[in-house]
């Protein structure tokens, strides 16, 4: 039988949906204003007649951007530092997190310790950069998957969920039937550690597509090596340099289209992440451990 709902209950429903929409609207009308202005008409801009749809569309924003061959090598640099930095990230991070998880472990409450100290203290920038250049990184490669290859903070995320959501009795279960340890970490642990491990790599992910100050701080000489935060940032001065020398007619033209191009490598750079997101979403919520123990 079904029960009616009451005009409490509607009400209720009404304003719960109310402030979604509008939670999702404040968060999603920022990056489409940006997308709009970036195909925009830049004088119907500046006189403030966009607000949500594209008025003029024009393309030549993209069309400067895509013209540089230093994008291109920036967002190639990009995509395979991420590849290569969130890879060494994961294999340092996860079996971390899962051998701090086991309390057989001598010395976990120190370790944990010395962990949790660098999330508050660390030698600074200075040392850092001494420590790379004594190991002969700076200016190479190598630079973008150790420095920083494991952050504390995920770390703690991983043991949290290692301790809480894994139930010992799967492990002690594989043990006795004749599994290893490490047959159980790979065979058992990490096939019901989908959704941390989700969260985990978008975390990785999105803090290494957006990384420059690696680039900035310890290959300076090195531009081969730049990502794409920092040919746009490099993109960008030229730009400025450019209106400062140019003619009348190129200074009128850039000076029209300068705002555009900004909005349009904003665009660039975020888009690639915004597409990735949907597909990592479902690991959020996904109850990967649900029917994982019975009786």
């Amino acid at each position: 039988m079904k029960i009616k709902d009451t005009f409490g209950d509607r009400a209720f429903t009404f304003f719960c949906y109310a402030v979604v929409i509008l939670v999702a609207f404040i968060c999603l009308y920022p990056l489409w204003l940006v997308l709009v202005y970036s195909v925009s008409d830049p004088d119907a801009v500046n006189a403030g007649k966009v607000w949500l749809w594209p008025v003029g569309v024009t393309w030549d924003a993209y069309k400067e951007v895509f013209s540089r061959d230093d994008l291109m090598k920036g967002y190639l640099n990009t995509i395979t530092q991420t590849l290569f930095g969130t890879a060494v990230n994961m294999a340092m991070t996860i079996p971390a997190a899962y051998a701090l998880s086991k309390t057989k472990l001598k010395g976990r409450g120190f370790f944990m310790g010395l962990i949790v100290f660098t999330m508050y203290f660390s030698g600074g920038l200075i040392p850092n950069f001494i420590n790379l250049k004594n190991l002969r990184l700076l200016n190479t490669w190598w630079v973008f998957g150790l420095c920083g290859a494991v952050s504390s903070y995920n770390l703690i995320v991983a043991r949290t969920f290692f301790v809480s959501g894994i139930p010992h009795e799967l492990e002690e279960a594989a043990e006795i039937d004749g599994c290893s340890t490490a047959g159980t970490f790979f065979k058992i642990v990490l096939p019901l550690s989908k959704a941390m491990l989700g969260v985990i790599m978008l975390y990785y992910v999105v803090g290494h597509w957006n990384n420059f100050s690696t680039a900035l701080y310890y290959t300076p000489q090195s531009t081969e090596y730049w990502p794409l935060q920092m040919v746009i940032r490099n993109m960008l001065r030229t730009l400025n340099q450019m209106i400062g020398t140019a003619d009348e007619e190129a200074l009128m033209y850039y000076t029209r289209i300068y705002d555009m191009i900004k909005y349009a490598v904003v665009v660039v750079a975020a888009l690639p992440v915004l597409i990735l997101y949907p597909f990592l979403q479902k690991y959020f919520n996904k109850g990967v451990m649900l029917g994982s123990v019975k009786g």
